[in-house]
């Protein structure tokens, strides 16, 4: 009898514990709010990076109305100058706020990030992409680039008649029979009847032209660098293998193909836009190579001229 009027105060007791204390105290603690916009951030800002505003306006590095924004990087860029002059701002290759506001706004348009208004190598290749698209043989489509002007037009060596790469080599067949009908713009690639890989080692850039008509490209690519230059002058594409291995380097070469030795239009992972460039084969995107594959066939001529910027 004891026990069970003790179990009923017991019960009492906790009951009324349970009704003092105030309902959802007993769930799990809420979590952080989440960031202004709801979007959030995918790390922690670095003091370089941390942003704030000022007057109304937001600077970089803090979300506002759903979207993130960048800090300017600090310093000049590698393509400082020729980013200026491509963007029609004051040159003095010093990165200002403007310049970096500038640069900043053509990142964001053509999808490049982080957009930070550096003016580093991917921002220049897709600058001297965008002029070469409509006109890649005319640099006179690079007049704000800052590029030096090309070869001066005029006639250029054909490969010779019956001298073309063999199916081993690969070797160069330029210069032997003389001038040859047809023009040169002042890009340098040769305007022939039949099609020409163009390998622009200067700009980086690479397309086929037939005529005057652009049948691929241009695209951006990485050649040789210093001490694996790609090697310049006619060449004749002379094999294709669609998933070559490279013994040399134990590595992949899809949609290998070769017109100058072991050098050869190749598909490559990551990033093409590198300092140092490739052990001497013209470097594609994979998206590039598998179109350029699908446009060359054995035996079509190959030019390769310039140099390739540090090499």
């Amino acid at each position: 009898m004891m026990s069970r009027r003790m179990a009923c105060r017991v019960t009492a007791v906790l009951l009324a514990v349970a009704a003092a204390v105030p309902v959802g105290t007993a769930t799990a603690a809420p979590g952080p709010p989440p960031p202004a916009g709801g979007r959030a951030l995918t790390g922690p800002a670095s003091p370089a990076t941390a942003g704030r505003t000022t007057a109304g306006r937001t600077t970089a590095g803090r979300t506002t109305a759903g979207r993130t924004t960048v800090a300017c990087a600090a310093g000049r860029g590698p393509y400082q100058r020729q980013v200026e002059r491509w963007l029609r701002l004051a040159v003095d290759g010093r990165q200002s706020a403007a310049d970096c506001e500038a640069v900043r706004a053509f990142q964001t348009r053509q999808g490049i990030k982080p957009a930070n208004g550096y003016a580093g190598p991917v921002t220049w290749a897709r600058m001297r992409l965008l002029s070469a698209r409509t006109a890649p043989t005319d640099t006179g489509t690079e007049g704000a680039s800052g590029d030096a002007a090309g070869p001066a037009t005029g006639a250029v060596p054909d490969p010779a008649s019956g001298s073309a790469a063999g199916p081993a080599s690969g070797a160069a067949t330029g210069g032997a029979s003389g001038p040859a009908a047809g023009v040169v713009a002042s890009g340098g690639c040769p305007v022939r009847s039949y099609r020409v890989a163009c390998v622009d080692l200067r700009r980086q850039l690479t397309w086929v032209q037939k005529g005057g008509k652009t049948l691929f490209g241009p695209v951006a690519m990485r050649s040789g660098g210093a001490g694996h230059r790609t090697r310049t002058g006619w060449f004749r594409i002379y094999w294709k293998h669609k998933n070559h291995w490279s013994s040399l380097y134990n590595a992949p070469m899809p949609y290998a193909q070769f017109f100058s030795g072991g050098q050869a239009f190749h598909a490559v992972s990551g990033s093409i836009h590198t300092t140092g460039g490739s052990m001497g084969c013209v470097n594609l995107r994979l998206a590039d190579a598998r179109k350029l594959w699908s446009v060359l066939k054995t035996r079509d001529h190959v030019y390769v001229w310039g140099r390739r910027p540090g090499s």
